[in-house]
């Protein structure tokens, strides 16, 4: 349980009339992660057959299944008949097509006559009417929005052969500017000055008539045109409900057979044969080999080859239900490499105990496992994550039992009196520290010791255990801490130099420097109190300010009760944030520093679908 499942290596040569059936017995088993062959004397394989048809086929029911908003992600795994598939999907694609055309020209439609609409409703404003802005080689028009003031005057210090008409909109003006093609150059430096922004009028230059009366007719055409476009969408959602479920099938469908004919660009060939490694579980190894010799006839080799100490071997995690769920802090940290301990089970039961020892109160227990269990049903895919919050709060409502607290109000003192017992909590929490690092330090000096030996795993591992009895035994007394004999005093003193001398050894001067480390990661856990302290305080708090103003009269009863939703709302959401946060960094910079490096490669089976996750 606190291993990798084991992986074997497999290699599989055979004849290239066997690839296709080879293939789909892998797919069909889901258990074979694939080693990219990388090109060498040997060539990379080419795909199957299929694989360009079938990519073809799968781009266009995607770009359908786009268009019609369908979602294929529930689909079961039909068969089809690839002739018969195209066939249907050529039907459909004309159909969706022919909708989608209609709904693109109604749409082009529409917003050609709001620009329209925009630009009449300023010409109204102005008086003047489309037709006065045709194109002429004699007469320069311009037509925008600029900066009030006295740009009449200015333009007239140029030319008189111009008409110029301004009005308000807002906080610009409108203007529409007619002068002899001569000046045009001259004048457009004057508009400049004006910040003047130009208006593309060629929208309208088909139209005729009084503005008021144009928008009339625009405004009733696209009331027509929006009708049309309701009914065209309405054709498309009706294609969408009867073509979905065999839409979804068929990505489904494609989908696997195109990995599967693309696979073979990760094996190696010859002219006549084919060649690839994968690993997979120990435990699949035997099943594998038959089903594959049953795929081949016979024709195939198949080799197990050893495992080597350098190889980037991939991590499927083996652990049981419960535990599966703390996989996602594991995850988030690092998967574990394939020699290292997969810190899973450990943090499935700790997290929840700091957790809850933090928190400890039964109504902000209960409250977070609702909230949890909601957004656990709202947001599968973070169905890991919230099961461990479950946890969790199941957690808090113990020791909230334990501490005889229901919301900041101690009901009675079964175990521990928080807002009095200090000094019990600190020893609490100092000794969890201590479990919790020692057993960190017992796994590393485990894997020091397999991997590099026992000389080894004692100068790097065990020399901190001994450097903390040392330490106790001869500092203890130094700082009148604790009693002990002479004889302990002594032998402290020399463990405690027998350590340094075994870090040095191990570590060099880095590591006697890091002697302090030791302290200050034991006394880290003092945030377990901490943090459960400022809960219960807090709480607290707001239970004395919602009692006096209760007893303040009916007037202040409105105040009272915000007081207690808003003050146990901060309270829960500060329960949630900081105690989840402190646990898993306890985790993370105490206890996996001791015996974990992390840097595996995920598990990525051949056929199996990628589950949804949160990381």
């Amino acid at each position: 349980m606190l291993k990798p499942e084991r992986m074997s290596k497999l290699f599989v040569v055979g004849p290239k009339s066997a690839l296709p059936k080879a293939v789909s017995r892998l797919h069909d088993l889901k258990v074979a992660h694939i080693i990219d062959h990388k090109k060498d004397e040997f060539d990379l394989c080419a795909p199957l057959e299929n694989f360009e048809k079938l990519s073809g086929i799968l781009v266009q029911v995607r770009s359908l299944i786009s268009y019609l908003g369908v979602s294929p992600d529930n689909a079961k795994l039909a068969s089809f008949k690839i002739r018969d598939m195209e066939k249907e999907i050529s039907g459909i694609r004309e159909d969706v097509n022919d909708v989608i055309g209609k709904i693109k020209k109604i749409e082009d439609s529409i917003s050609l006559i709001s620009e329209q609409k925009k630009l009449l409703e300023l010409m109204s404003l102005l008086e003047i009417q489309p037709e006065n802005f045709f194109k002429s080689s004699y007469i320069k028009s311009y037509f925008g929005l600029l900066k009030a003031g006295n740009i009449e005057e200015k333009l007239g210090e140029i030319t008189d052969r111009f008409e110029i008409k301004t009005a308000s909109k807002d906080k610009n003006t409108v203007a529409a500017v007619f002068v002899d093609m001569n000046f045009a150059d001259q004048f457009a430096k004057v508009l400049a000055d004006f910040s003047f922004s130009d208006m593309d009028v060629s929208a309208v230059n088909d139209l005729k008539g009084s503005p008021g009366e144009l928008s009339h007719e625009l405004s009733t055409r696209q009331k027509k045109l929006e009708t049309e476009l309701k009914v065209q969408n309405n054709k498309l959602k009706d294609l969408s409900k009867k073509h979905s479920g065999f839409l979804s099938q068929a990505e489904k469908f494609l989908s696997v057979e195109a990995e599967k004919a693309q696979i073979p660009l990760s094996f190696g060939s010859t002219r006549e044969a084919f060649f690839l490694k994968c690993y997979l579980p120990k435990s699949d190894l035997e099943r594998t080999k038959e089903e594959l010799m049953k795929s081949g006839n016979n024709r195939l080799h198949l080799i197990e080859e050893p495992l080597g100490n350098e190889e980037d071997i991939p991590i499927k995690l083996s652990n049981s239900k419960y535990v599966q769920n703390s996989e996602f802090f594991t995850k988030l940290f690092a998967l574990p490499k394939y020699e290292e301990f997969d810190p899973s089970v450990l943090v499935a039961y700790t997290f929840p105990l700091f957790y809850g020892f933090m928190l400890g109160d039964v109504i902000y227990g209960l409250i977070t496992f609702a909230l949890f269990f909601y957004l656990k049903g709202k947001f599968p895919v973070g169905k890991q994550f919230f099961n461990m919050m479950l946890a969790a709060s199941v957690g808090a409502i113990i020791f909230g039992f334990l501490y005889g607290e229901f919301a900041g109000l101690e009901l009675y003192h079964f175990w521990i009196e928080r807002t009095h017992d200090f000094s019990t909590l600190m020893t609490i929490s100092i000794l969890a520290g201590i479990v919790h690092v020692n057993f960190g330090l017992i796994l590393g000096f485990m894997l020091e010791y397999r991997h590099h030996g026992l000389m080894k795993a004692a100068n790097s591992k065990l020399s901190w255990m001994i450097l903390q009895i040392g330490g106790v035994l001869f500092l203890g007394p130094l700082l009148n801490m604790i009693a002990v004999p002479k004889q302990l005093f002594y032998l402290g003193i020399f463990l405690f130099v027998l350590a340094v001398l075994m870090l040095l050894k191990a570590e060099g001067f880095t590591g006697v420097m890091e002697i302090p480390s030791i302290l200050t990661h034991i006394m880290s856990y003092a945030r377990l109190m901490a943090v459960g302290l400022a809960s219960v305080f807090i709480a607290v708090m707001v239970n004395d300010l919602i009692s006096f103003l209760f007893h303040k009269g009916i007037l202040f009863w409105p105040l009272a009760l915000a007081s207690l939703v808003i003050g146990h709302t901060f309270n829960i959401a500060l329960g949630i944030l900081s105690p989840s946060l402190h646990s898993i960094r306890l985790h993370y910079v105490e206890f996996f520093s001791k015996f974990y490096q992390g840097g595996g490669k995920d598990y990525e089976p051949f056929g199996a679908e990628k589950q949804k996750s949160l990381i």
